[in-house]
C-alpha cells in the first residue's frame, strides 16, 4: 500500500466518525464542511495534497468548531482526526515516509 493510501485509510474512518456525530448533533454545515474535507482525503493521490489538506482545510477547524460550538463528543472526534493528522504530517517531515 502507497503512503498516501495509507493515510486515507488512517484518516477517512475519523472524518466518517466525526461527520456522523455532527450529523447527530444537526449541525448540518459543519458535516458539509467535513465531507468535503473526506473527498479531498479521498482524491489526494501525491504527498503534496495531503500537505496542502493538512493545512487548508484541517488547520483552520480548531476555532471553528469553537465557533460553531462543537458538542463535546463532535469535539472528541475532532482531536482525534486532528492527532492523527499531526502524526502523519510529523512523520512526513521526520521521515518522510508516513509510516
Amino acid at each position: 500500500m502507497d503512503a498516501v493510501a495509507n493515510v486515507r485509510g488512517q484518516l477517512l474512518p475519523l472524518v466518517d466518525e466525526l461527520i456522523a456525530q455532527l450529523e447527530s448533533d444537526d449541525d448540518s454545515e459543519s458535516a458539509a464542511w467535513f465531507r468535503h474535507v473526506g473527498a479531498a482525503l479521498e482524491a489526494a493521490r501525491e504527498e503534496d495534497d495531503l500537505l496542502v489538506i493538512f493545512l487548508e482545510r484541517l488547520g483552520p477547524t480548531g476555532p471553528m468548531a469553537d465557533a460553531a460550538g462543537f458538542s463535546p463528543l463532535a469535539r472528541l472526534h475532532l482531536d482525534r482526526l486532528l492527532a492523527q493528522a499531526q502524526a502523519v504530517a510529523f512523520a512526513f517531515s521526520a521521515e518522510g515516509d508516513p509510516h
